[in-house]
């Protein structure tokens, strides 16, 4: 111990006496362990430990799944979680979820919350318990008990004042009295963070017997023992005796299960592994540099290692002081790491919007945990034996005879030390661009997406959603009229250009798909029958949101609740299902359900995903399926925001109950979709040109070592008559023959690598020439602006200087 300890405080004051080496290395280790820091604390949070429940390792996600129509989470109908409820082997809890918003409107003005209808076990499966009051009894999803609700903690602050007396108070929700029985921990956010108050779920008889309407998300807690591929088979051997029993519905349905952390980690699992690949990657070109420099600096200690070679000191002895010099660099650095990723986690946790970010598990613990400290600590003494080992062995085989002679040069063992140098060179110059490559089709692929046709013009669009939840709205004659009224109130507004209306707002974040079971002349069989976006709209709405009609015509006061059923189709529709026909006239037939008449084709619009997939969508006219909840889509002349005040006193003037929710400009719900890959791209961006600067650092250190070792060589050479341009055109060579090589390497590493990121890209392919030429020649211009300071200086060598250093 005490020996290990003199070899610390030695590398201490070896740090202190080499301020410029050292504070060189320091910034690289800070830097590459500082971002695999931050990394691996926000996938530790939103990978691996997203939810705390006590019960996490026996609950699962049981989901609807058919690989004739390429789906495998698929929502649930009512009637099947019951078979699954009522038939299974393997779970212990069988709990229905159902998305739900509520409107508070007994309290200051309306307001509008989502949340969750869940069966009575629901927080019995979690493990979860009250802060205050209690949870659900057993007995609390029957008919006539269920009107209680448990509140979410942040909302029980905001908007009842953290009133210690809730418990037992009556509010009203969607024009019904809830009792309010508990408020949940501050830190109970499941599902996905979003909800924001629970009520239970009630079936009727008629939805037990529902199998066509699929709309529930279910959660299972399987028995002690049972594995999640039991739990998978037994569901499935259920799903199949409904297939054959009820045909018409579920025929070629089966289920998938996955974990609760599966199934709510599958968003991060698009990104983490790429993001964990690229801070990889800076902490080994780190590593490469900061080994470069510790050979650099080993070669000018020659002369110290070969005396404690002729005093007795072993060989493992030296490698040993030098590792730890080495190991102590790198916990330093990973100490400086750590700091900066404090910084860099709360920066990464104010990247994505609020609105967007509760919806991703763990995003809410981004913290510096427990495990993350000790990756740090592991990470910097491996860190430090990585870059330190080469070094070590290097160092170690001096010649003390050859290094101790008068006049020696102490050239032992120049050659491999060199041979090392060039090759860490090239490995830095080759991850480089591999990381450079694949940010420039990030940011590629960003900017395409960028230019690409949204199908809407979001300029100076402001969108809100209105719901008709109470009693008075049952009517659809009174919804049509109500909105009618409202959009014609909004349009006669100053500033407001057109006004229209949407049941689910383009890259909003919510769907609403149909079964079609006849298109054109086509019939699709059961178990085959594919399934469509289905929305409605109003009149005006396209006009609205800015998307083209590119057949046919718009709906209008003609297409009444009594008037032959109509629908529009977007283009991905007709080239889906009426290639080469004139889509025009063309019916369409819901799965069990009314037929269309196809009078007009729309663009496509963006999806809420922003990838390249563009999905079959029909659109029906509001007053022939008029929802209780629309979005109101509101074109301004200027600046949509200026408008909020006045559509809001115009909602009012019509139901002063009526709450306004998601208002926000067209432009602000585009951002809030594209901020995980504007995130992962700009991040790329950021550690890819750290990678660059680091390679140059490393190009440069290694191409100035070569001028000192080579200054009697230079001398002799320019003594005999060598011009400055031959001395540029030899040291530079040298130089951009390690850049080239490390080019090639990096391209082939590249090609290979960069497939992990096509379901990301956007209209770019992994392999796009463009990139990969356009980086590489950025690279070599890189290089050879690092090896061009030492290469002048190189040639401005004074023969005779250069010949007295023998």
């Amino acid at each position: 111990m005490e020996t290990v300890l003199k070899d610390l405080s030695y590398g201490a004051r070896l740090l202190v006496r080499s301020p410029g080496v050292s504070a060189v290395a320091l910034l690289a280790i800070t830097l590459g362990i500082g971002a695999n820091t931050t990394m691996f604390s926000a996938t530790d949070a939103t990978l691996f430990h997203p939810f705390a429940f006590p019960n996490l390792d026996r609950l699962v996600m049981i989901w609807e799944s058919s690989p004739e129509l390429r789906f495998t989470r698929g929502s649930v109908a009512p009637a099947n979680q019951n078979d699954w409820r009522q038939q299974n082997q393997t779970l212990e809890q069988v709990i229905p979820i159902n998305q739900r918003y509520f409107d508070l409107t007994d309290r200051e003005e309306p307001e509008r919350f989502f949340g969750y209808l869940v069966g009575a076990r629901f927080f019995d499966a979690l493990g979860a318990t009250a802060l205050y009051g209690r949870t659900f009894t057993p007995d609390e999803d029957q008919p006539g008990r269920q009107q209680v609700v448990v509140l979410k903690h942040s909302l029980w602050e905001r908007r009842f004042g953290a009133d210690p007396h809730i418990i037992d108070q009556t509010i009203r929700l969607n024009g019904k009295s809830f009792t309010v029985i508990g408020v949940m921990p501050p830190d109970f956010n499941y599902p996905f963070n979003g909800g924001e108050l629970w009520a239970p779920v009630v079936f009727e008889a008629k939805d037990l017997a529902n199998r066509g309407n699929h709309y529930l998300q279910v959660m299972g807690m399987m028995k002690p023992g049972v594995t999640i591929q039991q739990a998978r088979d037994d569901l499935n051997a259920i799903a199949a005796r409904a297939a054959q029993q009820f045909p018409e519905t579920n025929a070629g349905r089966g289920v998938n299960v996955l974990t609760l952390t599966e199934d709510g980690t599958r968003g991060s699992r698009m990104y983490a592994p790429i993001m964990l690949g690229t801070v990889a990657f800076v902490l080994l070109i780190a590593c490469a540099n900061v080994a470069n420099l510790l050979l650099v600096r080993g070669a000018a200690r020659q002369k110290e290692i070969a005396i404690r070679l002729a005093m007795g000191a072993s060989r493992w002895r030296l490698v040993r002081q030098l590792l730890t010099e080495s190991v102590l660099l790198s916990l330093v650095g990973g100490g400086l790491g750590l700091i900066a990723s404090v910084w860099g986690m709360k920066a990464l946790a104010q990247s994505i919007p609020e609105d967007f970010s509760k919806f991703i598990p763990g995003w809410h613990n981004l913290v510096i945990s427990r495990t993350a400290l000790v990756f740090t600590l592991v990470v910097s003494v491996v860190t430090g034996l990585l870059f330190g080992l080469v070094p070590a062995i290097h160092t170690s085989k001096t010649n003390f005879n050859d290094t101790l002679k008068e006049g020696g040069r102490g050239t032992s063992g120049k050659a491999s030390r060199n041979r090392a140098r060039s090759a860490l060179v090239v490995a830095e110059v080759a991850l480089s661009l591999t990381l450079l490559i694949g940010a420039g089709l990030m940011v590629r692929s960003f900017v395409e997406m960028l230019n690409s046709d949204f199908g809407v013009d979001p300029t100076n669009v402001l969108t809100l959603q209105v719901a008709l939840q109470n009693e008075q709205y049952v009517s659809p004659e009174v919804r049509v009229n109500t909105y009618n009224q409202l959009l014609g109130r909004i349009s006669a507004l100053p500033g407001v250009a057109r006004a229209g209306a949407i049941g689910n707002l383009p890259m909003g974040g919510s769907n609403n798909s149909h079964g079609i079971e006849r298109i054109g002349q086509t019939l699709y069989p059961q178990g085959k029958q594919p399934n469509v976006l289905y929305v409605p709209v109003t009149p005006g709405y396209f006009a609205a949101i800015g998307t083209r009609l590119i057949a046919g015509r718009d709906f209008g006061e003609q297409d009444g609740k009594d008037s032959q059923r109509v629908a529009l189709v977007n283009e991905a529709f007709v080239k889906s299902f009426l290639r080469g026909e004139d889509p025009l006239g063309q019916p369409v037939k819901e799965a069990g359900g009314s037929t269309f008449s196809i009078v007009g084709v729309t663009a496509n619009v963006m999806n809420e995903d922003f990838d390249e997939r563009r999905e079959p969508q029909i659109y029906v006219p509001y007053s022939q399926d008029a929802w209780r909840s629309m979005v109101l889509v509101i074109r301004g002349e200027s600046d949509p925001s200026r408008l909020a005040s006045a559509v809001r006193g115009e909602v009012g003037a019509i139901d002063k109950m009526l709450p306004i929710f998601n208002l926000k400009p067209m432009e602000r719900v585009i951002s809030e979709r594209m901020s995980p890959k504007r995130l992962v791209t700009m991040m790329m961006l950021a550690f890819s040109t750290l990678a660059l600067l680091l390679a140059a650092v490393g190009m440069y250190a290694v191409m100035s070592y070569a001028v000192s070792q080579r200054t009697h060589e230079i001398g002799i050479r320019m003594a005999l008559g060598a011009s400055r341009a031959d001395i540029f055109k030899l040291v530079i060579t040298q130089g951009l023959a390690l850049t080239l090589t490390g080019i090639v390497i990096g391209l082939a590493g590249a090609f290979g690598v960069t497939r992990a990121l096509s379901g990301l890209l956007y209209g770019v392919t992994s392999t796009d020439p463009l990139t990969y030429i356009g980086l590489s020649v950025v690279l070599a211009l890189v290089a050879l602006l690092a090896c061009y300071v030492p290469t002048r200086k190189a040639t401005r060598v004074d023969p005779m200087i250069a010949l007295r250093c023998e």
